[in-house]
């Protein structure tokens, strides 16, 4: 017996390429003659995207049913940039299975409509798919749930169904790392479909006997695996993936259907709001503000390429202020003593970054830009910092608001291990557009 794997990952709404892929499945799926499963595992779903944004996430959760997407599993943008109640709704109407095996509410009980594992019999032979997500702990407490070691869920899971199944399907959105260090640690594994460090493998890699595949990032591949199984045990197993650019063209008007998702109006009268990455401006000095004020910070610091895109004189829309900070990027508020303080006002005084092309950690925009404070100063000859016109006492714990982005340890390497409350689930496009609305 023969059956074939379509797999994708980290689509992240870059819906225009999904079609492709969804329409070449469309087309091939049913000229195969033996049986075949489309899985997806994870961060289809990117509120950047408006359409995406304006439906929360169903419209996807539409394409895929369209697709006849059989199993997904969840990535870190379906469970840490959606508020609790959204992710439990996400999938009310999925025609396909969602497996994650280490995500759970505070009282122990899975998201809405979600299984630990899941087996899938096909011509008598068992399939057993166990899926999990990358261990975002305080992201996930933030959100009021609770996510578990991805290794020992795994490993929970093929204890319990010990016996039950004949071939053993991991859907990892974790990472390459993770993915080859389970490979040696499971070698029961048949495959590993991995996703979340938007690796890709053209014919796959094989790990200790483990077959590990995966498509890369934003729909430029189509990863299909072929296993060839007698006995109920594989006997051949081989992956390749399908470019982009080979698949077929396909029409799509998802950005007229997120601005009209979007149109209402969030302020009554004309605004200007220029953008500009390498001086602050009165609208990059105001997102800096209503950050400062939401989080009820001693001083804040923001990157002025936040802000994606400026506007002359326009009545601003939620299509507006989605474009302007299409981030799914949330606040921090970071307990710092005053040394470590006078640490990331010295670093953001080098500006290293203000010219520098940025991607990833959540941000959407392009060049990162240079930092802007709030409420904080220095000056530069006597190397002397202040918070409120007083200068920065040593042992003096401060508050700072910030964005998370920089809490992962690229831009300020003194912030990892600092106590912080990450701020859920507002992104910064609702907290600017409450601030706003007030001003």
């Amino acid at each position: 017996m023969r059956v074939t794997l379509y797999h994708t990952n980290d689509i992240h709404s870059h819906l225009d390429a999904f079609m492709s892929i969804s329409a070449y499945m469309a087309e091939h799926r049913p000229q195969l003659d033996h049986p075949s499963l489309y899985v997806d595992i994870g961060d289809h779903i990117d509120l950047s995207l408006p359409v995406t944004e304006g439906t929360m996430g169903k419209r996807n959760v539409q394409l895929l049913n369209e697709a006849q997407c059989d199993i997904v599993t969840i990535g870190n943008n379906e469970g840490m940039t959606m508020a609790h109640d959204a992710l439990n709704t996400l999938y009310d109407d999925a025609r396909f299975t969602v497996t994650c095996a280490n995500v759970f509410d505070v009282k122990g009980q899975l998201p809405n409509h979600f299984v630990q594992a899941h087996i899938r019999e096909i011509e008598g032979v068992r399939f057993l798919f166990v899926g999990v997500t990358a261990a975002f702990t305080p992201f996930y407490r933030a959100l009021d749930w609770v996510v578990t070691d991805p290794l020992a869920a795994i490993q929970d899971e093929v204890k319990r169904y010990a016996g039950a199944y004949d071939i053993l399907i991991v859907l990892s959105h974790v990472g390459i790392f993770f993915d080859e260090q389970l490979c040696e640690v499971l070698p029961e594994a048949d495959v590993i479909l991995g996703a979340h460090t938007h690796h890709h493998f053209l014919e796959g890699k094989m790990v200790n006997g483990v077959l590990m595949a995966a498509a890369g990032k934003y729909g430029h591949f189509l990863g299909e695996v072929t296993l060839d199984i007698e006995n109920k045990q594989i006997v051949n197993k081989q992956a390749i993936l399908h470019p982009l650019e080979t698949l077929p063209k396909v029409s799509t008007y998802f950005d007229e259907e997120g601005r009209q998702l979007l149109d209402q109006p969030v302020v009554s009268q004309a605004m200007t709001l220029q953008r500009e990455t390498n001086f602050i401006t009165q609208a990059s000095y105001e997102l800096a503000k209503s950050i400062h004020e939401f989080i009820g910070a001693d001083c804040t610091i923001i990157n002025a390429g936040l802000m994606v895109t400026g506007y002359q004189d326009k009545v601003l829309t939620e299509y507006d202020i989605h474009q302007m900070l299409p981030h799914p990027i949330n606040t921090v508020r970071a307990k710092v003593s005053g040394r470590t303080l006078k640490e990331i006002l010295l670093t953001a005084r080098e500006q290293t970054y203000m010219y520098e092309r940025a991607q990833g950690l959540g941000f959407r925009g392009d060049v990162f830009g240079g930092y802007i404070l709030y409420d904080a100063g220095y000056i530069a000859s006597s190397n002397r910092y202040f918070i409120k016109g007083e200068e920065i006492e040593d042992d003096k714990i401060y508050v700072l608001g910030t964005v998370d982005m920089y809490t992962f340890g690229r831009y300020f390497p003194m912030l990892k291990g600092q106590k912080m409350e990450y701020l859920m689930p507002e992104f910064l496009r609702d907290i600017f557009k409450a601030h706003l609305q007030r001003s």
